[in-house]
């Protein structure tokens, strides 16, 4: 490790800004600075993300609603990802339909970007959803929402009944 590596240890990730015979400072994310003992890269695992290679890969997760141009869609995530100027063009973006889930189609966008200090990857994550946010609208696609099925059991009647709401003041 060396300063300038983009580490984790110990549930703290950030940037190695001094190295000295007992402790290393760590810079966060968030712009604290933690002093880590020097033991503590010894003792515990240890992940480098810069170490001989700062191509990271990233994702973006996406839940539109059943019934939406899957082909479409996916097609829609890698165009983005093209068009943003910090993400790589090689290896080259890919968007997989990734589950079916409970409330909707669940897309996972995968991107690569070369991290270094100018580059903050929730920067472009962020950048990515307002840019599908925007596609999505121009092209009726709809995010899904949490909902719910009620299957009511009609072997017994029940009652039905309309309640006016409150007036508001």
């Amino acid at each position: 490790m060396k300063v300038g590596d983009t580490i984790e240890v110990d549930g703290v990730v950030g940037r190695i800004v001094t190295v000295d015979i007992r402790a290393s400072t760590v810079l966060g994310f968030d712009g604290v600075e933690t002093v880590i003992p020097n033991s503590m890269f010894l003792e515990n695992k240890v992940t480098n993300w810069t170490h001989t290679n700062a191509s990271l890969r990233r994702t973006v997760k996406i839940g539109v609603a059943y019934g939406s141009p899957l082909t479409r869609v996916r097609d829609i995530l890698v165009e983005c990802a093209h068009e943003h100027d910090l993400i790589m063009k090689n290896p080259a973006p890919e968007a997989l339909l990734d589950d079916f889930g409970d409330s909707s189609l669940v897309f996972i966008l995968y991107f690569w970007i070369d991290y270094s200090s100018a580059v903050n990857p929730l920067i472009v994550a962020s950048d990515l959803r307002f840019m599908i946010d925007t596609r999505f609208g121009e092209e009726q696609i709809v995010f899904a929402f949490p909902q719910c099925d009620i299957h009511l059991d009609r072997s017994q009647s029940f009652r039905v009944q309309m309640v006016p709401s409150p007036a508001v003041p």
